[in-house]
C-alpha cells in the first residue's frame, strides 16, 4: 500500500466524514466531471443520499487515494 503524503493525510482528516462531488472535487482541483467518472467506474466508492446527491466517505477517499500513487 502506498502511504499518503503528510500534507494531503491532514488536509483529508480535516474534512467532513461526508463529502459532496463538488467538495471531492475541490480537494483534488479537478472538474466534478472526473469526480463522476471515478463513481460510475467503480474506482471511488460513492452513494446517493435520499435527495439524490452523490456521497462520498472521508474513510473512502483516504483508501482511494493510498491507492492511486499519482495523487
Amino acid at each position: 500500500m502506498i502511504m499518503l503524503s503528510d500534507i494531503l493525510k491532514k488536509k483529508i482528516e480535516n474534512l467532513p466524514a461526508i463529502l459532496s462531488i463538488r467538495e471531492t472535487a475541490d480537494i483534488f482541483s479537478v472538474v466534478p466531471l472526473t469526480i463522476y467518472r471515478l463513481i460510475y467506474s467503480k474506482k471511488l466508492p460513492a452513494w446517493k443520499d435520499e435527495d439524490g446527491e452523490w456521497c462520498i466517505a472521508r474513510a473512502d477517499l483516504i483508501t482511494f487515494c493510498s491507492q492511486n500513487s499519482n495523487l
